[in-house]
């Protein structure tokens, strides 16, 4: 599954959050789930489907978080795939996903065994009186480029150029909508109870890193003090590995990361390495103009910026002319 997809699976699965997505976005940000209601349940599931010849064939499927929400009498299941890229044929896979969890609720109904059944029921495998417990499955997308992808199954299929054809087909053809949380491009997100409020506004200034400071050092009571788990999280989000890796600061005795400093500094640096790289390429043109060997050019470089050989080798190649 990937690093990444882990990290974000763990943050989005605590309940807290979890509720809160399906609350904001279902629910139009009323506080319907709360979180001690919901149970987590094991995405990994083994399916074997049993052809006209009585062969089987094991279907194995993972769902990224899967949740049991009992409230009073019912029951549903709430599922969430976090997509880090557009998914172009999402539609069929979350149907092939939501068929495969009622197939093995069947399965496992009709396992349980009674001593009387009809032969229809015997055929069908399923009682007259079963019911399934309903899926609801969102889809949370969290790339920078906006969705582009189909929404259901009608946009991926061939339709024809008659349109009072298609109409009738239409009604004939069951559809298949995905539940999509595009995460860069959500509006009203003061339905959003719990820190996904913050991380999705973070989320919606990231393609501009003036707009993106200011947002996070207006909102330094959170991102001063965020958990270990948000800031892995976070970086995803971002799309900056660097930031871990050289800005991860830590407060004193506690396991918490100041968002603020960490951006600041990955931004700071960011303008130092920019002017640095326009420096260099200035003096590359100059030293190339002069008429200087590129060997004795490489030499000037490496001594002047104190970088490495294999560095200025680089730097020089880039802006020779």
């Amino acid at each position: 599954m990937g690093y990444s997809n882990a990290a974000v699976r763990q943050w989005m699965g605590n309940p807290k959050r979890f509720a809160d997505l399906f609350n904001a976005t279902v629910f139009n940000g009323k506080q319907v789930i709360q979180p001690e209601e919901l149970e987590p349940v094991d995405g990994e599931e083994d399916t074997l489907l049993t052809d006209k010849n009585g062969k089987n064939q094991e279907v194995h499927r993972y769902r990224d978080i899967v949740m049991k929400w009992k409230k009073d009498a019912v029951l549903i299941l709430l599922a969430c795939e976090n997509q880090a890229k557009v998914h172009y044929a999402m539609s069929v896979r979350n149907m092939l996903y939501d068929s495969l969890s009622y197939v093995g609720q069947i399965q496992r109904m009709w396992n349980k065994g009674v001593e009387k059944m009809t032969t229809a029921e015997f055929l069908s495998k399923f009682r007259k009186g079963d019911r399934l417990i309903p899926v609801l499955t969102l889809v949370f997308y969290y790339d920078v480029d906006q969705w582009d992808g189909s929404k259901d199954l009608y946009g991926m299929l061939q339709w024809s150029e008659d349109e009072k054809k298609n109409a009738v087909l239409k009604e004939y053809v069951p559809n298949y909508r995905i539940n999509l949380i595009d995460a860069g491009n959500l509006e009203h997100l003061e339905r959003f109870k719990s820190d996904l409020q913050e991380v999705l506004g973070m989320i919606q200034c990231r393609g501009d890193k003036e707009n993106l400071l200011k947002y996070i050092n207006d909102r330094k009571e959170y991102f001063q003090n965020v958990d270990e788990e948000t800031y892995y999280v976070i970086r995803e989000f971002l799309h900056s590995e660097r930031m871990l890796k050289e800005n991860i600061e830590k407060s004193q005795g506690k396991e918490t990361v100041d968002m603020c400093k960490a951006l600041e500094d990955l931004y700071n640096e960011g303008i130092e390495n920019g002017m640095e790289i326009g420096v260099i390429k200035g003096v590359v043109e100059t030293l190339y103009d002069c008429g200087i060997e590129k060997d004795a050019a490489i030499q000037k470089v490496m001594q002047k910026f104190e970088i490495s050989r294999e560095q200025a080798e680089k730097d020089v190649e880039s802006y020779w002319k």
